[in-house]
This record gives C-alpha cells, sequence and structure tokens, in this order.
C-alpha cells in the first residue's frame, strides 16, 4: 500500500511537471500525461513492487508516453 502511495505521488508529480514544461497550453499534451498516469497507476495494480513485470510495464508507459509527445508536438506546430 504504502508503494502504491508513494508510485502515485511520483506519477502525479511527472504529471503536474509534464504540464508545467508545456508553455503554451495543449490539450493533446495534457491527454498524454493523463495516459501515461493511468498507464503507471495500471502497472503498479497488476505487478508486485520492484518486479520485472513491473519495470517491463513502466518501459511501454514511458514508450508510449514518448509516442503520444512527439505527436502531440506535432499537433500543436500546426
Amino acid at each position: 500500500m504504502q508503494t502504491l502511495l508513494k508510485s502515485s505521488v511520483v506519477a502525479l508529480t511527472f504529471v503536474l511537471l509534464a504540464g508545467c514544461q508545456n508553455q503554451v497550453e495543449n490539450p493533446e499534451m495534457n491527454q498524454c500525461a493523463q495516459q501515461n498516469y493511468q498507464c503507471e497507476t495500471s502497472c503498479e495494480q497488476q505487478t508486485t513492487a520492484e518486479s520485472l513485470k513491473k519495470q517491463v510495464c513502466s518501459g511501454k508507459c514511458v514508450e508510449s508516453y514518448n509516442q503520444c509527445k512527439v505527436q502531440a508536438e506535432k499537433l500543436g506546430s500546426l
């Protein structure tokens, strides 16, 4: 439970920082951050702390977020 709380705080901080880095309001980027938060939370709920399965799941979340971010930046520049 404590690990879930700690991870949630880390994920929320990440989402907030991602929003702060986005100087121009970009709803697509906010959507990416929300999807990443949900993905990380899902990883936390499905796996035990610090397992290889959790690392793989989190890695997929990061990869998905990075792809989403690239697309959001392209849409933002249109």
